[in-house]
């Protein structure tokens, strides 16, 4: 029977440790400061009696009594959180941080570890509030693969992710570099068409084109076709930026844009690729690495 135990026992941990529960998960501790401190009666305890969840006083007593630790702990402790607990690891025991520390951080966490305990960078890609233990986790490490194995019989819904520490919060960061520019995008566009007086003829026409292809193509399509246009695009947010000016809008994110088109077309990449869109995004995404 598999012992787990939570490092930091707040929100995400009471909701994963839940789920796990239900699950039939019935060994599982957790450390904090705040519950090594709490009395009979304090609601913290609570909340982990009804996740079935039994508070220990000390990093030394939770890593002696679990196999694989989750911690939980805001990003900006996860080192700290990790140097408490590893003096008491032990050889063949998962240490994996949930904590959405940065990729730097979980770097420097896996050498802390590099004799003993195995280290898995565990980056949460979904509102645990919501999806609890099923929130997909991106796990990278040497023994992510071990880490799945022992939590998927419970409910845990883990990704493995290829490359050492640092992969998985590297995706997650990446992936929100898209995520919240769109949004931005998003923003800006809707001010503007509210501005203008045809916001819902804007978001309408947004709509029908994302629905009317597979994201694949809107990839492909996007990337590509913009190194072969991207002198012509980059004049178009010229004559944008102009109507957001006269409506006394934000022109963050279009500026933005029109910058990166005037580097992709000065670099050279339309004249390479003759005029031709190519059939894959790698020459494209190459020649911006190279640059």
């Amino acid at each position: 029977m598999l012992r787990l135990g939570f490092m930091g026992f707040g929100e995400a941990g009471y909701h994963i440790a839940q789920g796990l529960s239900r699950n039939g998960l019935a060994e599982m501790v957790a450390y904090s400061r705040s519950g090594a401190k709490a009395a009979a009666g304090d609601p913290l305890r609570g909340r982990a009696a009804e996740a079935g969840v039994e508070l220990v006083k000390s990093p030394r007593e939770l890593c002696r009594r679990a196999d694989v630790i989750l911690a939980v702990t805001p990003g900006k402790n996860a080192l700290a959180a990790l140097r408490a607990a590893r003096r008491h690891l032990r050889p063949g025991q998962i240490y994996a941080d949930l904590s959405a520390a940065s990729v730097r951080s979980m770097e420097e966490a896996a050498g802390l570890l590099e004799e003993g305990a195995a280290f898995v960078d565990a980056s949460i890609m979904g509102p645990v509030p919501v999806e609890g233990v099923k929130v997909l986790l991106l796990a990278s490490g040497s023994q992510a693969g071990r880490f799945r194995e022992l939590l998927a019989p419970y409910g845990m819904n883990i990704q493995v992710v290829e490359g050492g520490a640092g992969a998985a919060s590297a995706m997650k960061l990446l992936r929100a570099v898209f995520m919240k520019g769109v949004t931005a995008l998003l923003l800006e566009t809707m001010e503007a068409a509210q501005r203008r007086g045809i916001r819902a003829a804007v978001e309408a026409e947004l709509i029908r084109w994302m629905d009317s292809m597979p994201f694949a193509q809107v990839i492909k399509r996007f990337v590509g076709s913009t190194a072969v246009h991207a002198e012509r695009r980059a004049h178009e947010m010229k004559d944008t930026l102009e109507l957001l000016n006269s409506l006394g809008s934000s022109t963050r994110m279009t500026r933005a844009t029109k910058a990166w088109f005037l580097d992709i077309a000065r670099s050279g990449l339309p004249e390479r690729l003759n005029g031709r869109v190519p059939d894959s995004i790698e020459p494209v995404i190459e020649a911006l690495v190279k640059k």
